[in-house]
């Protein structure tokens, strides 16, 4: 039983779950064995979240998304490229408890183990002290849990659990059985006009079949009492069967909008799922079909050997039932003869948008309550899709930008992407990286993205080789057609022949422009620091055509690599430089104040200025320090009549802190008093594009 605090909430998690409820803070201890539970719950969440604003390897955490009982989930944006990602952080109180931690590391190895699209994807971990932390793919949407207390339409019902039974089906095939399974832990991500994709959460406390995983101590209950099932409770052997009831409760929750056992207190509602029967659903809510109760009641067999063999038959058997059920739907008719569809009340549907946060209540995810479109059930047993793991391809990839294409073999392969492995060299995470396919019928070129690396350390650990997972993020639907074709065994059609050997004229453009995407945007565009944007838009017209130039003649794999990394070097010196905006802070970085006059003069406002300034000292708070002492070094060297001396200071001060608009200002009434001159940096030619 948890603690509660005179306010009515809990005094460890703070919140209001009530006197008798369990806490999803606690780690328990066996009830069986009279122990009792043992507090891990942190004080009452402060209005302060001291981890906003720092930083979890590459990312920054900018907000705090939610809270649950392991761990805070925080917005993280990589601090140079921007892209953002969802950042799990164990709690600072748990960080003492080893098998917490290690359950951290068990839930990095589960889902990579799984590696499936209902699954949520985590693409770096730490495990290390003093905060332990996850690095996810950041999810839009809401989680099932928003939607549970309105009883739902059985085919949207159906829709998501059938999803959720294929992320099952594929975790217990790799012998992983989650333990933990409740709406909170599943997501419902939005998809313009569709019905809700469904990601699944929380393998933290995931069990593995073989022995190399962190085994839950003896003596203590993890996971949701209200989900759990009676084996697990009693601390027997758990396998898939375990998943398949928590869901059998979901499934009731869902279509009847309460829970089978509304028992308060962790041993009332252990004791219930042991013991005593559920009503059946129809008598909680009478629109459950007989065909779709049958279903559910069999899953919550309180013996494993009497409820479905397999998620995979659990899935069939609800979409045979939701069949038969709209059938019987169907029959219901009104009193002048039009049949009557299964709909939710109205008011249950205010009551449910009523209870959802405001970012969830527009989109598609309203069409849980009018019903969503479900796939044909099978007829007979699924065939198993052919295992990803076994395709592998020899790729080129270019690793760094200006370096030659490297040789790497590519694991995995799916449609969504593959695992490259057998370099030396692992390159960022969500860097994005040009990838030639070498297959059978021609080479075949994508751009990727990094999403997942796995170090030396974690591969000794997971038992797989170092390397890194990409995926595809401009694939075309030659490349998904050859993908295809490869995880189902046939023969791929035959693609024009690469050259054998390169053309020197290519050859010696294509080293020109490798020393120019050696340097920053600027080399890339071939600018001067101090351009305006109008040539800056000219510049970067004349780098794509000479790249689509280059494409017309034929190329190597090599050469097509190369020229796919020069693509991606011309599009980031164009999101650089191309908007006023992103250029000033691009040029603030390098200390480049002439860059960011250009963009004042191109109409960057003084609130978009400022707004980059507080960024920057954000960042570099030393910087306006230093940058001071020139400044006024300088106004006292104007003020003696020392002009040239005086620029050279506030030149300095500018190239420490260039978004100062006063001392721009300054810096360029005095340069135009000397005409022009500047004693420090001299503007300077760029070699033309090739």
């Amino acid at each position: 039983m948890a603690e509660v605090s005179s306010g009515g909430g809990c005094a460890v998690c703070g919140r209001r779950h009530g006197t008798e409820a369990s806490c999803p803070t606690l780690v328990r201890a066996d009830v069986g064995g009279g122990g009792t539970a043992r507090p891990r719950c942190a004080p009452t969440v402060e209005a302060q979240d001291p981890l906003v604003g720092t930083r979890c390897g590459s990312f920054r955490l900018t907000r705090r998304l939610g809270r649950g009982g392991m761990g805070s989930v925080y917005l993280g944006e990589h601090v140079s490229i921007g892209s953002r990602v969802a950042v799990k952080v164990l709690h600072a109180h748990l960080t003492m408890y080893p098998e917490l931690v290690q359950r951290f590391h068990a839930e990095a190895r589960a889902v990579n183990l799984i590696g499936h699209e209902n699954i949520v994807s985590i693409f770096d971990m730490d495990a290390a002290p003093p905060r332990p932390y996850l690095i996810m793919e950041l999810l839009d949407g809401s989680p099932l849990s928003a939607w549970v207390g309105t009883p739902l339409a059985a085919g949207a019902v159906v829709s998501v659990l059938s999803q959720v039974c294929d992320a099952l089906q594929a975790a217990h095939a790799r012998g992983i059985v989650h333990r933990d399974l409740k709406p909170d832990n599943i997501f419902l991500v939005r998809r313009k006009r569709s019905a809700p994709f469904v990601k699944v959460l929380d393998f933290g406390i995931a069990k593995l079949a073989d022995a190399h995983m962190p085994q839950t101590h003896a003596g203590i209950i993890v996971g949701t009492p209200e989900y759990m099932a009676p084996e697990q409770s009693l601390g027997r052997g758990v396998d898939g069967r375990a998943d398949l009831y928590a869901l059998g409760v979901i499934a009731y929750q869902l279509l009847t909008g309460r829970l089978p056992f509304n028992d308060e207190g962790l041993t009332a509602q252990l004791v219930a799922h042991q013991l005593r029967p559920p009503p059946p659903p129809s008598s909680v809510y009478p629109a459950v079909s007989a065909a779709l109760e049958h279903v559910i009641l069999r899953a919550l067999a309180k013996k494993p050997e009497d409820r479905y063999p397999s998620i995979a038959a659990f899935r069939d058997a609800l979409q045979v039932a939701l069949v038969e059920h709209q059938r019987v739907s169907a029959r219901k008719t009104r009193p002048g003869g039009h049949p009557v569809l299964e709909q939710a009340p109205v008011a249950s549907m205010a009551r449910v948008q009523a209870r959802l946060p405001s970012g969830s209540r527009a989109g598609p995810l309203p069409s849980l309550l009018a019903g969503a479109p479900l796939r044909r059930p099978s007829s007979a047993a699924p065939t198993a899709s052919p295992r990803a793991s076994n395709v592998e391809v020899p790729v080129q990839v270019v690793l760094r930008p200006g370096e030659s294409p490297v040789r790497l073999r590519g694991s995995g392969l799916s449609r969504g992407g593959l695992f490259l492995h057998g370099g030396r060299f692992l390159p960022p995470l969500c860097a994005r990286l040009p990838v030639v396919l070498e297959l059978a019928s021609g080479p075949l070129s994508v751009m990727c993205e990094v999403v997942r690396l796995v170090p030396p350390a974690q591969a000794r650990v997971w038992g797989m080789p170092t390397g890194f997972g990409v995926q595809f993020v401009e694939a075309t639907a030659v490349l998904k057609a050859a993908v295809d074709a490869l995880l189902q065994g046939d023969p791929v059609r035959e693609a024009p022949s690469a050259p054998s050997a390169e053309d020197p004229a290519v050859a010696r453009l294509l080293e020109a422009w490798r020393q120019r995407s050696a340097g920053d945007a600027y080399a890339v565009l071939a600018l001067d620091q101090d351009s305006d944007m109008v040539t800056v838009r000219l510049r970067t017209r004349e780098a794509w055509r000479s790249l689509e130039s280059l494409e017309q003649h034929p190329l190597t794999p090599p050469q097509r690599a190369q020229v796919d990394a020069l693509r991606v070097r011309v599009r980031e010196a164009a999101e650089a430089l191309g908007a006023t905006a992103h250029r000033a802070l691009y040029d603030a970085w390098r200390g480049n104040h002439r860059g960011v006059a250009k963009c004042l003069e191109a109409g960057l406002t003084a609130e978009q200025l400022e707004s980059l300034r507080r960024e920057f000292l954000a960042r570099r708070p030393q910087a306006m320090g230093s940058a001071r002492i020139h400044f006024q070094s300088g106004g006292a060297l104007e003020r003696e009549g020392r002009l040239s001396q005086a620029l050279e200071q506030y030149e300095r001060g500018l190239r420490l802190a260039p978004l100062e608009v006063d001392m721009l200002q300054r810096y360029r009434r005095l340069r135009r008093v000397l005409g022009g001159r500047s004693p420090v940096m001299t503007t300077h030619g760029r070699a033309r594009t090739p």
